[in-house]
């Protein structure tokens, strides 16, 4: 009986050994730190996107992020300065407007209006992202409607 006991408690350490070893040896990179996209399920859910629609739309999305993070690089390999409130405003205006203007050949005017509130109302679709007043933290709003109620 004793053998038993120690053959089986041998057994468990050695166990506990190759599963520790097979976990410290086994050399993973970590995933590559990518930027959320917009999730494409919901916002064609929300928008009532047909299946043209949708591959349209994640199309112009993603040509829109590219541009936007081609042209941050080229301005931090040119070592340029930081450009002021007002340069970046404008910079931001022009974006939306190709956007809206790119939007506009694939999405009716009921989706581009439903997409321009839910843009107004939240910080956009994506994972971890909401709609509501107390996602963006707007602490006036969340007290003005929790005293409404």
């Amino acid at each position: 009986m004793k053998s038993k006991v120690t053959l089986l408690a041998l057994a468990w350490l050695a166990s506990g050994v190759a599963f520790a070893a097979d976990t410290t040896t086994a050399t993973t990179t970590p995933p590559a730190r990518v930027a959320p996209g917009p999730d494409m399920d919901r916002l064609a859910l929300l928008l009532d996107l047909n299946s043209y629609q949708k591959t349209e739309v994640e199309k112009i999305l993603k040509e829109q992020h590219e541009k936007m993070r081609s042209e941050f690089e080229a301005a931090r390999a040119a070592g340029a300065a930081r450009p002021s409130r007002d340069e970046m405003k404008a910079k931001r205006e022009q974006a939306k407007q190709e956007l809206q203007t790119k939007l506009s050949a694939v999405l009716d005017e009921t989706q581009l209006k439903k997409l321009e509130a839910l843009h107004e109302h939240g910080r956009g679709p994506g994972p971890g992202r909401g709609f509501g007043k107390h996602d963006r933290g707007d602490k006036d709003a969340a007290a003005t409607e929790s005293s409404s109620n």
